[in-house]
């Protein structure tokens, strides 16, 4: 039998949190495998790269978070690993509180992979999904 929540409980997503220069991204946490300190796979990118096309923000990776290679469906084994630098958080958030984003800006975003955004302590998330990453 199916169990029910209670009207005050909430769905919860679990992200991964990070920092990109001065923003505040957020990966759902069942797309990243593992995290490294040195990267391992084959396919690496530093997240500053996702939001800055010239070196000037590059900062060095301290972390690396292994995903799964979307490029690569047909092999289940493939993954490639994004360079992250400072402190990285794993959150439940409700799931009310995840946005998509507006048309204006969904027509203007700079990354297919951008897709919402949430807040969490007053302060702005950009949501990212994982298998658009185009890196």
């Amino acid at each position: 039998m199916p169990q029910h929540r209670a009207p005050y409980e909430q769905a919860q997503v679990a992200l991964v949190l990070f920092h990109v220069g001065p923003y505040r991204v957020a990966l759902e946490a069942r797309h990243v495998l593992a995290m490294a300190d040195h990267p391992t796979a084959l396919r690496t990118a530093n997240a500053h790269s996702l939001l800055y096309a010239d070196g000037e923000h590059d900062s060095p990776p301290s972390h690396w978070l292994t995903l799964r290679d979307a490029q690569k469906a047909s092999d289940d084994n493939s993954t490639w690993q994004l360079g992250v630098s400072g402190d990285i958080t794993l959150q439940q958030l409700p799931a009310n509180t995840l946005y998509p984003l507006p048309k204006l800006l969904h027509s203007r975003r700079f990354s297919t992979a951008l897709c919402g955004f949430t807040f969490d302590q007053q302060q702005l998330v950009m949501l990212l999904d994982a298998r658009k990453l185009n890196l």
